[in-house]
């Protein structure tokens, strides 16, 4: 049975409802068979009654890391893409650069957060910053690997055409490098959500990852499991909006 073509963009997201029922009905069994007390755990009903009486304060929240992330990940990209695409254009270039991008890519960000937050503060830039360690390494490797995957008769033609490398660059290897980019973001974007809330608990910023520290150490475990279930939900919606994009573009593309 196929879906209607109009229906066909919501099927992801009922895919996430479905997901987030399961796991409600795994919870509430876990805690009625093991007897789990409600002081360290409080059952699935109450958990999403307190995201509607809290939305406010989780919204608050919510939009720090988001718009965080958000922002992060649009420097990450561009940096990402922009080296990506001088290491597959000059050689010289990539000898120099690869040592650089592994580097990033094996620094612990727990460690160094601290050296961050005394060079940009405790808020914003340094949660942007978290953001974009952790994900220009995965974005990097798979726009490389695109960049590097363009036909060599296309390469060849436009030669033969008297393009310029970044004609070259921009008409056809962006092209045929779409899908490892979009690859890429799929990886990247649940990690920028993930590297905001780490820079929050790191830091005690605003955002829903200081949110989650605050309940807990307040014993508040409604608003606690209720900030969990809102961004494991945040990070399957950018998940779910990233593969759109890529279907809506591919198609165009193709």
């Amino acid at each position: 049975m196929t879906l209607p073509r109009a229906l066909r963009p919501l099927a992801p997201l009922g895919t996430i409802v479905l997901f987030l029922a399961g796991i409600s009905l795994v919870w509430q069994g876990v805690m009625q068979v093991f007897a789990v007390k409600t002081y360290f755990m409080p059952y699935p009903g109450p958990t999403w009654l307190a995201i509607l009486k809290q939305w406010p304060v989780i919204w608050k929240n919510l939009s720090s890391t988001l718009l965080e992330g958000l922002v992060g990940l649009a420097i990450s990209v561009v940096m990402a893409s922009a080296v990506a695409g001088l290491c597959v254009n000059w050689r010289s270039f990539r000898r120099a650069a690869m040592p650089f991008a592994i580097a990033v890519r094996s620094i612990p960000i727990v460690a160094i957060a601290p050296l961050i937050t005394l060079v940009a503060g405790r808020g914003f830039a340094t949660a942007v910053i978290v953001v974009v360690l952790a994900t220009f390494f995965p974005f990097f490797v798979n726009a490389m690997r695109g960049f590097q995957d363009t036909r060599p008769t296309m390469l060849e033609l436009a030669h033969v055409y008297g393009a310029s490398r970044w004609q070259t660059f921009y008409l056809i290897r962006f092209v045929f490098a779409l899908p490892h980019l979009f690859s890429g973001l799929r990886t990247a974007a649940p990690l920028a959500i993930l590297g905001a809330m780490l820079a929050e608990w790191l830091t005690g910023s605003a955002g829903i990852g200081y949110l989650i520290l605050d309940s807990a150490a307040t014993r508040d475990l409604e608003l606690l499991w209720a900030s969990i279930l809102v961004s494991t939900i945040l990070a399957m919606l950018v998940f779910w909006l990233t593969a759109a994009a890529e279907k809506m573009l591919l198609a165009r593309t193709t």
